[in-house]
């Protein structure tokens, strides 16, 4: 009798073997009836999670190579935190710190052109005062002759305290002249000069080179 159980048991392993390796759909249910059930990720699905890593850090990299140039030793490249459906101008986060050498006042910049300065900092993220600010002030200079102004942020940056004197016109560059900005930090050019309220001054605003809303990587300069 025993003998007959061990033939049975023989012949029961070579045909479960057989389903495994060459009937794999039928295996598989005959595992499952004869032992306990277990979840096992599928190829497909372990696929599918791969390349959605993948996918997005392909994004990543890409916004990085269209608007960050080569970085220095003096620079630190950081992504934009989305904010949407806020998006508020004014300020924004980054997702670099302390621990990548940002400190306060660190001047960040968008495509070359300045953005704003870092206003505080933690580990690994940075809340950074932009230009749209109402609040956000900074000496600056006028075209090739270099006539003296102060950019005045808000959500439509303004130039103020022109001299009433000064030769200024549409399409003239506007460059930084004041601390923490690296001097010469292109701004973005006049759109149009107007005589300010007081009589005493010229007034201009500006035309960026950018949509500050599509920003999503930046360069910050250390100090």
């Amino acid at each position: 009798m025993k003998h007959n159980q061990s033939w049975f048991l023989a012949i029961v392993i070579v045909l479960l073997l057989f389903f495994i390796f060459f009937m794999p759909s039928v295996g598989i249910h005959m595992r499952e009836l004869l032992g306990p059930q277990t979840t096992v990720p599928s190829d497909a699905e372990q696929l599918a999670t791969e390349n959605g890593l993948l996918a997005a850090q392909l994004a990543k990299l890409t916004v990085v190579a269209n608007e960050l140039p080569s970085s220095t030793p003096d620079t630190v490249r950081a992504m934009v935190y989305s904010e949407y459906p806020f998006n508020f101008k004014g300020e924004m986060t980054i997702n670099a710190g302390v621990d990548e050498g940002i400190a306060g006042n660190d001047a960040v910049l968008f495509e070359g052109n300045l953005l704003g300065v870092v206003a505080e900092s933690s580990a690994h993220s940075s809340v950074v005062q932009t230009i749209f600010d109402p609040n956000f002030r900074l000496p600056v200079r006028i075209g090739q002759a270099g006539y003296d102004a102060l950019l005045a942020g808000g959500s439509y940056p303004m130039l103020q305290s022109i001299a009433k004197t000064a030769s200024v016109s549409a399409n003239d560059i506007v460059y930084s002249a004041g601390s923490p900005a690296p001097y010469a930090t292109p701004i973005g050019k006049i759109a149009s000069v107007a005589l300010a309220p007081n009589n005493l001054f010229k007034t201009a605003s500006l035309l960026l080179p950018y949509d500050v809303g599509t920003v999503q990587a930046v360069e910050i300069i250390r100090q």
